[in-house]
């Protein structure tokens, strides 16, 4: 059975496991894992921006919206506001009796 991972050097399966490849760390590479991990944070940054910027303005349309149909109905409620006032004038005092047993 052929060695699929052969490193220099290795000739039997029984000493691929003791053996490891050293290699310098290279900067360069780091650099670059981070600069590309950045530039997806960005990203998902920015596209949220634009899904929160779209939410806000659905809002303030809503926001809108109530207001009209507010200011439009707002005699309505004046008017039923005097009406309850009214009912409560009209109705007669509670007197109380006191009973002694």
């Amino acid at each position: 059975m052929p060695i699929l991972n052969q490193k220099k050097g290795v000739s039997h399966i029984k000493t691929l496991h003791t053996v490891k490849k050293k290699s310098g760390k290279n900067g360069n590479n780091t650099n670059f894992l981070d600069l590309y991990m950045l530039e997806k944070e960005k990203s998902r940054l920015m596209c949220e921006e634009t899904n929160i910027l779209n939410r806000l303005d659905y809002i303030q349309d809503r926001i809108k919206t109530i207001n009209n149909i507010y200011e439009k109905s707002s005699h309505l409620l004046q008017i039923e506001n005097n009406n309850s006032i009214n009912d409560e004038n009209d109705s007669p005092e509670i007197t109380t009796i006191q009973i002694g047993y």
